[in-house]
């Protein structure tokens, strides 16, 4: 019998989501009196974006007994997920209607910390936090208890508390296997048909606005330009934003990393080109809205380039109301990086002058892919608080208001009076 099914959104720091798999799956054997080597769970490590759903990920959603939902900003952007949810909560909907119960077998947990508004209207209507699982899942979601280690006691804690649940709710109800051939074409995305708030819109239930929009934009170039100045060009791709300065340990392009990053905190985000950066800075002033720029400091080394970057950035960066960061990693993994570093770092600076002394926006030397982790959403706060201090207060007007310009009539005008003649008596 398969306790639970694990559903969350493929590429959410999937190491992560394993360790909490094997984590639950060994709690609930425990609790549960079941032997070492039983299988208590199910998680879908293989399946990609347009992929045909595997017959195994389908006969785990027929007879697994609860559905765990890790949620996260892109869980909700996903259709897969949205399908697997819809599916499981429609084996629940009859087994609850048939038997008048409220079995509480799919449970949404909160991956990061759940933001104001940010909860999904499908979600919305589930308990998806309780005093029983600490007042630190709540404030931190699973993810932080993981990764912090003075925090390790509560997320075994937490851990274990779940598995309870987890136990206590599938031998109190037992939901029957799902019998019928599913149509998999015809399974609906729970998500898109209660869609969330719109982007900076305001949600009616809480009043709070949707996230801040980031613009990211690379400064590299593609690996046939670099192996004119590099003895290793493994890192680069046909074209800059295949960049992965951090490869062999963290193999994706550096700005889909910087992405999911972005969505865990509650940001949303878009690529530019580096030759837009005057573009997405004027934009980023005018609406409120951060840009990062992630740069590649081989690039001081090409003329073209190193140019063509000074150019963008005097006139770009030179906007004090836009939020701008910019993000220079290296790579302990690098040596032909290592080696030049100083003359690259000295480079950079060079080109961003005076921009370079901020530092709380100015981040050089980014060693590790981790460090990245940790480094990009301190940013990110930083920045949400200038666009905050200096940005332009933009109110959309709502359905209640009058648009239409407005008329003059004169104080001796009363309320629906046509205006006074100017002409002759």
């Amino acid at each position: 019998m398969l306790y639970f099914f694990l559903s969350y959104a493929r590429g959410d720091e999937d190491a992560l989501v394993q360790r909490f798999y094997e984590d639950l799956s060994a709690d609930v054997r425990l609790i549960a009196g079941l032997p070492r080597d039983k299988q208590v769970g199910f998680v879908d490590r293989t399946m990609l974006v347009g992929e045909r759903w595997p017959q195994r990920l389908v006969d785990a959603l027929g007879s697994c007994r609860s559905f765990l939902a890790l949620m996260t900003p892109r869980y909700f952007q996903s259709r897969v997920c949205g399908q697997e949810w819809q599916l499981f909560a429609d084996r629940t909907a009859r087994f609850e209607q048939q038997r008048r119960v409220d079995a509480s077998l799919l449970k949404p947990l909160m991956w990061i910390p759940a933001q104001p508004g940010r909860i999904h209207p499908v979600a919305q209507p589930l308990q998806y936090t309780s005093d029983s699982m600490g007042e630190l899942y709540q404030r931190l979601g699973i993810r932080q208890l993981m990764r912090l280690q003075r925090h390790s006691d509560d997320y075994r804690t937490f851990v274990f508390e779940l598995a309870n649940q987890i136990v206590a709710s599938v031998e109190t109800h037992s939901l029957p296997e799902e019998r019928r051939q599913i149509d998999l074409q015809a399974v609906r995305n729970a998500f898109e048909d209660a869609p969330a708030p719109t982007p900076g819109t305001p949600d009616q239930a809480t009043g709070a606005t949707s996230a801040m929009l980031v613009h990211f934009i690379v400064a590299a170039t593609n690996r046939e330009e670099m192996r004119g100045i590099r003895q290793d060009v493994t890192v680069y791709g046909d074209d800059p934003l295949q960049w992965a300065p951090y490869r062999p340990p963290m193999p994706e392009p550096l700005v889909d990393y910087a992405r999911e990053i972005a969505a865990d905190h509650s940001y949303r985000s878009t690529v530019l080109d580096v030759d837009r950066l005057e573009h997405g800075v004027d934009l980023a002033a005018r609406y409120n809205q951060i840009l990062v720029l992630i740069v590649d400091a081989w690039l001081t080394r090409l003329p073209d380039r190193r140019q063509a970057l000074i150019e963008h950035a005097s006139a770009a960066l030179g906007n004090q109301r836009a939020a701008t960061a910019v993000l220079i990693p290296s790579s302990r993994d690098d040596p032909e990086t290592r080696e030049h570093w100083q003359s690259l770092s000295r480079g950079c600076r060079e080109i961003f002058d005076d921009f370079a002394s901020d530092d709380e926006l100015y981040r050089s030397n980014i060693i590790t892919h981790r460090a990245f982790e940790e480094m990009l959403p301190e940013v990110l706060e930083v920045a949400r608080n200038r666009v905050f201090s200096r940005g332009t207060v933009r109110r959309p007007p709502d359905r209640w208001t009058d648009t239409a310009p407005p008329r003059l009539d004169g104080p001796w005008a009363g309320v629906g009076d046509e205006p006074a003649s100017e002409g002759p008596p």
